[in-house]
């Protein structure tokens, strides 16, 4: 709605005054200027008149004085681009001094005082004054209205636009889902296919040497050796296991804090022999290396993975670094382990070989994944690396480029080291006589386990009780028994894990071994005083762990 400038000609002019003769001498002064008057007979019509076509308010002083506080009402309830201009007309001093006079005129704001007796002239040059400050304040309005528009035209395309990357976003969350998904059903066919290719070959060669075995039982040295190829076949299928744990961080770590530098230095033999002879084996170990907090067995055997690894990279030979040092967390220097906050110990197995592409890379750590010929490599090596460092609290990744690759993983700090524990299983072979006479409840669901496991303690000279599951076990008198031996995983009202605790509970001090080749949740285990031993298990592993459990 937008005005033209405006001029004398057909403004609109309100006129007060308190007589009815001055508002008519004032209409038609103002009439012959061009302009148009409209008189108001009180300051409710005016403030009823007043709105946005009014070009000017002419009021008397003495009318100003009855209608203050209503004029003030309309004035305050302007817009914000309006401030209409008011000619007051002056009748001399008045009742009022002369500062307390004018101050009463400049709370009106857009005030011009004339005082009587004036010219025709005085008013009309003041009336277009009045309607050119008014048509000014008009093109503020419209400029306002015009930015109003705009601003309700970004607002909605900025909606449109928000809405729209709401929309790719969820839709590229939708696809990153079913790519994700995707992985993660390739991973599973992987790890399946080689889980069931692996173990098959295991299974026939068990089968294999069972079939023979009784075609050479007056073969005394051809009975041993196929008796020798079980043995290493079941050793093979428990690592292969217990690397499929590591992978699912679903293993049973140790709680003690370890010598990562002194256990290196004494692997420093078995992991040179690990690689060709044409390898070089590099040890930087910084000289007050913390111990870490993690399982001695799986950190063997992840030292061990990186070695065969190197060792396929480097077959024309070269240098492999191992280096470990002691690192604060989170460092920049470090953004792989930005997540990880605390003391870690960072090891890190470099080779000077051509590097791994990017994608392979960024696959090495998926289960079954490898860029090896069948045969050559089961693709768990990576994997059980990444899965024993985050099940320790730590993480691992890899860094590859033209000068080789270097995998590094971090371990939390352990707070030192028990010798009582590692001198004590040193000696454990030896004291096997203690096991004589122990009475031991053995609680095992399945038939097959549950004979061997009743054979083996009964070779150890142990006097065994056989229960089937928990709640069997629990109707027995527990102060009858010395020892025990536990599966974890079986079916009934609670598994191993709780029934060590109900045992804990009834029976404070109670030895109690569990044994399972799975445990869910296996953090469970660190609230108990239990010791843990891992399917399958030979017959001095059993009495070994047996006397520490009494111990």
């Amino acid at each position: 709605m937008s005005n033209p400038l405006v001029s004398l000609e057909n403004a609109l002019i309100l006129v007060l005054a308190s007589f009815g003769r001055d508002a008519q001498t004032l209409a038609q002064t103002i009439e012959r200027t061009g302009a148009k008057a409209r008189i108001c007979n009180s300051g409710k019509e005016l403030c009823k008149a007043f709105d946005e076509v009014a070009a000017a308010i002419l009021v008397t002083e003495e009318a100003l004085v009855a209608v203050t506080d209503m004029l003030n009402g309309c004035l305050q309830a302007q817009p914000t681009w309006s401030d209409v201009p008011i000619i007051i007309l002056s009748g001399g001093r008045g009742k009022f001094g002369s500062s307390a006079r004018w101050q009463f005129f400049r709370q009106f704001g857009n005030v011009t005082v004339l005082s009587r007796p004036m010219s025709g002239e005085a008013l009309m040059i003041a009336l277009e004054a009045a309607c050119r400050a008014r048509a000014w304040q008009y093109v503020v309005r419209d400029q306002m209205h015009k930015l109003e528009a705009h601003n309700v035209d970004l607002e909605q395309k900025v909606r449109e636009r928000t809405q729209a990357l709401q929309s790719e976003s969820e839709e590229r969350k939708r696809i990153e889902s079913a790519l994700n998904e995707a992985r993660r059903l390739e991973a599973i066919g992987r790890l399946a296919g080689g889980v069931a290719h692996d173990f098959n070959n295991l299974l026939q060669v068990i089968s294999g040497a069972c079939n023979l075995l009784p075609y050479v039982k007056n073969d005394p040295e051809r009975t041993k050796s196929l008796t020798d190829t079980i043995q290493r076949a079941t050793q093979r299928g428990s690592k292969l296991t217990q690397q499929l744990l590591a992978v699912g961080r679903r293993q049973v770590l140790s709680t003690e804090a370890l010598d990562v530098g002194g256990h290196i230095m004494e692997m420093k033999e078995l992991l040179q022999q690990a690689l060709r002879e044409r390898i070089t084996l590099d040890l930087h170990l910084q000289a007050d290396l913390w111990h870490a907090h993690a399982d001695v067995t799986q950190l063997e055997v992840a030292l061990l993975n990186l070695m065969i690894n190197a060792k396929d990279v480097l077959s024309a030979g070269g240098t492999v670094t191992l280096a470990a040092r002691n690192i604060h967390l989170p460092t920049p220097q470090l953004s792989e382990a930005a997540d990880l906050e605390g003391d870690f110990v960072w090891l890190s197995v470099t080779d000077d070989g051509p590097g791994m592409p990017p994608d392979v890379a960024a696959q090495a750590f998926e289960p079954f994944f490898t860029t090896k010929r069948i045969g050559e490599g089961s693709g768990l090596g990576l994997s059980q690396v990444y899965g024993f460092a985050k099940q320790s609290g730590g993480t691992a990744w890899i860094r590859t480029g033209a000068y080789g690759t270097s995998v590094s993983f971090v371990l939390p700090r352990g707070n030192g080291r028990n010798s009582a524990d590692e001198e004590r299983r040193s000696h454990a072979g030896d004291n096997t006589s203690r096991l004589q006479g122990l009475r031991v409840l053995c609680v095992e669901d399945d038939e097959g386990v549950a004979d061997l496991a009743v054979s083996l303690l009964a070779s150890l000279g142990c006097a065994t009780h056989l229960a089937h599951n928990a709640d069997e076990a629990l109707q027995v008198n527990l102060n009858a028994y010395d020892l025990v031996f536990s599966d974890v995983q079986m079916p009934g009202s609670m598994d191993g894990v709780e029934l060590a605790r109900e045992i804990a509970r009834r029976r404070p001090g109670m030895p109690i071994l569990l044994a399972s080749g799975y445990v869910v949740a296996p953090e469970r285990l660190r609230t108990l005083q239990v010791k843990f031993i891992t399917k399958p298990y030979s017959r001095d592993e059993l009495a070994m762990a047996m006397l520490e459990c009494l111990d």
